[in-house]
């Protein structure tokens, strides 16, 4: 009897350890949505670590998120003067040679600074191209890619602005059904999170723009459900 005791206590040990074996590397690469932030206690990327060891997911994730940044390279846009996405993708991304990389990007992309009816920070059609160079690179390496479309915006953003952006998470949406990667439909997440509530999505920001605490917990909860999904065990 004690030896059968001895062997199911051994079984359960392994069972609720399978995933200890695999030790992947996540890198989350975006902007101000994806950076560190005052006022957040914990953006996406430390939740993920968490909720990976919590599930025996061996795993280091690098936060890659620079506040003000698009996917292109200074000299397309400097109104930011940060190091945008292009101009570190090699340094911030490749480098790491990660398993996973999740790309979260179009905010500061579509956004419009000369008002309605202009272009974006970057023209649509080289977001897109952007966004699929970033892909191909990674995928050279044998990375995989969670895409991220743009969040949405308060009920008092400029209702020009939301339209803009909701054009850059469609694109996010094409590109991932056409390269077929996997996707993180964060509009369609906040909205579905907010039917029925009151203030809707708005309780989900620390501004008009940016998630708090609660819009990082529905990204990090979805990260984790793919990569636990298409984790080897």
């Amino acid at each position: 009897m004690s030896k059968l005791i001895s062997f199911t206590v051994i079984f359960v040990l392994l069972l609720c350890n399978c995933y200890s074996q695999q030790n992947i590397t996540v890198v989350c690469f975006g902007n101000s949505t994806t950076a560190f932030r005052r006022g957040v206690q914990k953006v996406y990327s430390i939740r993920l670590h968490e909720k990976l060891d919590s599930i025996g997911i061996k795993n280091q994730v690098v936060n890659s998120g620079v506040g003000s940044s698009h996917t292109g390279s200074i000299k397309d846009n400097d109104f930011a003067k940060v190091i945008h996405a292009l101009d570190r993708f090699d340094t911030a991304v490749l480098k790491y040679h990660a398993d996973w990389i999740t790309i979260n990007f179009g905010l500061n992309d579509a956004y419009q600074d000369n008002g309605p009816n202009t272009m974006g920070r970057i023209p649509l059609k080289n977001y897109k191209k952007n966004i699929k160079y970033f892909i191909r690179e990674v995928r050279k390496q044998g990375g995989k890619v969670i895409l991220l479309t743009p969040n949405p915006q308060t009920s008092t953003y400029e209702e020009f602005r939301r339209e803009n952006v909701r054009k850059y998470a469609e694109a996010i949406r094409e590109i991932a059904k056409c390269k077929k990667t996997y996707l993180i439909d964060s509009w369609k997440l906040f909205y579905d999170w907010g039917k029925g509530r009151p203030d809707n999505i708005d309780s989900l920001f620390q501004d008009k723009l940016h998630p708090n605490d609660g819009g990082h917990e529905l990204i990090a909860e979805a990260i984790v459900e793919i990569i636990k999904k298409n984790t080897a065990n």
